[in-house]
């Protein structure tokens, strides 16, 4: 029986595997639908995390045990006078460059003691160490060097880039930007009294946003 020729075309053209295949970070399992009659109350996103800070020796063994997020990511450890600021989606641009403003200058007396030194020195004045795994490891945590960072979600991100590309036009700043995911807690109540449903709790995936911005 003869067979058609296979063209270029149909060589080029992707299987029916390769068309099936999800993409990468795509969450298996979409939300299902909530009951008919309920609303959705969402809770604040638990951001920023709890206190991480680093002392000037040792960070605590409960704060280096934190898990990590979906991506594999864990939130680094904050220096202490790191200023984590929660960017809302009502919130004007001038405010927010006024607050990222008003902690550098509030910083500006460490940065005197740190200008000129190489980031690796930077760092081994912080004296970091946290322990993993029953081991007390040393720096470099470079993201403990932040003197303020903007956390944003939704809406939201689009602001803390446009307030992190606004300190990138000054010489003597650093701005880095970082995803990661958090997970947000929503209450499904239910409003009509004769429905069979009870009030329920959902976990959903949330891309978030640090901007963090340093002296140099």
């Amino acid at each position: 029986m003869a067979t058609s020729p296979t063209t270029s075309a149909d060589e080029g053209a992707p299987s029916s595997h390769q068309q099936q295949k999800p993409l990468p970070n795509r969450p298996e399992n979409k939300l299902a639908a909530i009951p008919k009659g309920s609303r959705i109350h969402k809770r604040p996103l638990p951001i920023p995390p709890p206190r991480r800070t680093l002392n000037t020796r040792v960070v605590s063994t409960s704060s280096s045990s934190q898990a990590a997020d979906t991506d594999g990511y864990i939130p680094p450890p904050r220096a202490p006078y790191t200023v984590i600021i929660k960017v809302a989606s009502s919130a004007s641009f001038m405010s927010l460059v006024k607050r990222v403003r008003k902690a550098l200058e509030s910083n500006a007396s460490r940065r005197q003691k740190t200008k000129g030194l190489p980031l690796t020195a930077q760092i081994a004045a912080l004296n970091v160490q946290h322990k993993n795994g029953g081991r007390t490891l040393a720096g470099p945590i470079e993201d403990a060097l932040d003197d303020v960072v903007l956390i944003a979600t939704g809406r939201a991100i689009q602001k803390a880039v446009d307030v992190g590309a606004y300190f990138t036009r000054e010489q003597d700043l650093t701005v880095l930007a970082r995803t990661r995911t958090v997970q947000a807690i929503d209450d499904i109540e239910m409003v009509d009294e004769d429905a069979e449903e009870e009030d329920s709790v959902r976990v959903r995936q949330v891309s978030c946003l640090e901007v963090g911005i340093r002296w140099s």
